[in-house]
């Protein structure tokens, strides 16, 4: 490696690790489809070439009282989403995500008081740098600029992530651990992520607020998102066990829906019927306490907390490219994966061979010894 090349390896490290000590975790707000768990990201990126395309459906639901005098009014509270993901690698070392909501539910009435949901909701736009390797350590490096366009028709929203329909952005920070046993057997990856998201809404006058003044935002909202993370992939599965979280640096007015910080843990199970067609599930589960700080919203649903207990996402992931044709080429990594193994493999034989041939050593200089010592009868 020249003195140049060095330079510009040591000055990339130096630009993932400082993003990684200021910048943070992806916004919780969708699911992760790029590589990594559903709520934090992995420092690799995409392979060079490779477009991906998936799917994911959301639900939670929860009988709920009304605001009224009468306890048998009572309604079921459906929360879905459906939104789908493009994702690309274009070089080594960046991928770019689409992620469009297609479908919302916003519990929003219309002007004739019939339920308005969100059909093409808001998008997100995720940019990441990643594969940073630290020289002689299985730790990578990268880190995620993410934008949320308000391309959805209404805003503040109960039941999910705050926004107030402006343009946001945020900036990721990404660590990975990867864990490779010599044989390929009972490897893990931990992620960890770590970030800041800034809402932008100084100034927005929130909706379904009365009376208006308490949904007026004077200070930029501003957030930390944290996530961390244990994969556990093999051949045909991968299993996931993690951790993410919201806490707020400048909190939004009290007439915003799911003004709270929030603390989830998610399990994650991903079946590879083949290497270009995933499915996946996973669950979140809520460990921080039920709050509801939120006041003159409408609807107005007493007991109800401002983040879901629980929440199911299902989905698929499609490989669009490599072709049909690129794809019957094993990648580089496979290949030495491969030969890895073989080797390994080959030399457990080789290992086990040996002890073999020096047990059968070690018997046949115990009959010599035995045979040496034995006194011949007398005549």
């Amino acid at each position: 490696m020249t003195t140049l090349e060095g330079s510009k390896k040591i000055v990339q490290l130096l630009l993932a690790g400082l993003a990684l000590l200021l910048c943070g975790q992806s916004y919780a707000a969708v699911v992760n489809n790029a590589r990594g768990l559903p709520h934090t990201k992995a420092a690799y990126t995409t392979r060079a070439g490779h477009l991906t395309t998936a799917a994911n459906l959301r639900f939670w639901g929860k009988k709920s009282p009304y605001a009224d005098d009468n306890p048998d009014n009572k309604t079921n509270i459906w929360v879905v989403r459906a939104l789908a993901n493009l994702n690309y690698g274009f070089n080594t070392h960046g991928d770019v995500s689409l992620t469009p909501i297609l479908y919302q539910d916003a519990h929003k009435l219309k002007d004739d008081y019939s339920e308005d949901p969100q059909i093409l909701w808001d998008s997100f736009l995720n940019i990441k740098f990643g594969n940073y390797k630290v020289e002689k350590q299985p730790i990578w490096l990268g880190f995620d600029l993410g934008m949320r366009f308000p391309t959805g028709k209404k805003h503040n929203v109960i039941f999910e992530d705050y926004t107030a329909g402006k343009f946001e952005f945020g900036l990721t920070g990404l660590l990975t651990y990867r864990y490779a046993n010599p044989n390929l057997e009972n490897d893990f990856r931990i992620h960890a992520n770590l970030g800041y998201w800034n809402y932008n809404d100084r100034g927005t006058q929130l909706t379904e607020v009365e009376p208006p003044e308490l949904g007026k935002v004077d200070a930029m909202s501003q957030s930390i998102h944290y996530a961390t993370g244990i994969q556990f992939p093999t051949r045909n599965f991968e299993y996931g066990l993690e951790f993410y979280g919201l806490a707020w640096l400048v909190r939004p007015p009290v007439g915003a829906a799911s003004r709270e910080n929030y603390f989830y843990m998610n399990v994650s199970f991903v079946y590879k019927p083949d290497h270009r067609f995933y499915l996946f599930s996973n669950a979140d589960l809520r460990l921080s306490p039920a709050n509801n700080s939120t006041e003159r919203f409408t609807p107005h649903l007493p007991g109800m907390p401002s983040f879901p207990g629980w929440r199911i996402n299902l989905g698929l992931k499609f490989q669009i490219l490599p072709t049909v044709y690129d794809m019957h080429k094993t990648s580089v990594e496979r290949q030495q994966e491969v030969k890895t193994k073989s080797l390994y493999v080959q030399l457990k034989r080789e290992m086990q061979k040996t002890e073999k041939s020096k047990a059968e050593l070690e018997r046949l200089r115990k009959e010599k010894a035995e045979r040496e010592n034995v006194t011949p009868p007398s005549q």
